[in-house]
């Protein structure tokens, strides 16, 4: 399903701030992350438990979904981090990080570590 992808930055999933304070795993529980108004998420995905597979023109990142019904219908935020720089990127040297379509899936796969995107970053 099309979407619009917003990244965001929310205190609460900050990874600026939470860098220094939480294990790997914590990180990637807390941030990697998309919010979701569950209408949304349900006409996306028949069973609760699915992560979601969002790909854009630049790339493509799998994260686990979180309901929340102050985001718009149609669209989904993910919080800036280095699960959202997989599927942003630049267009005449701008940033392209809002109203970013992008297409959503439900997918079994698992988030990537942090360990495996920064070895998949060396690698470009």
């Amino acid at each position: 399903m099309k979407l619009l992808l917003s990244t965001i930055r929310e205190l609460k999933y900050d990874q600026k701030i939470l860098i220094n304070e939480l294990s790997e795993k914590e990180l990637k529980d807390n941030i990697a992350i998309c919010l979701i108004h569950p209408k949304t998420y349900n006409k996306i995905v028949s069973k609760s438990g699915v992560n979601l597979k969002l790909t854009t023109s630049y790339g493509s990142v799998v994260l686990k979904p979180v309901w929340d019904e102050s985001i718009p219908l149609e669209m989904i935020y993910v919080n800036k981090s280095i699960w959202a720089n997989q599927i942003t990127g630049d267009f005449k040297n701008k940033i392209l990080f809002k109203n970013l379509e992008v297409e959503v899936e439900p997918t079994e796969e698992d988030v990537p570590e942090i360990s495996n995107l920064l070895e998949k970053m060396k690698n470009l």
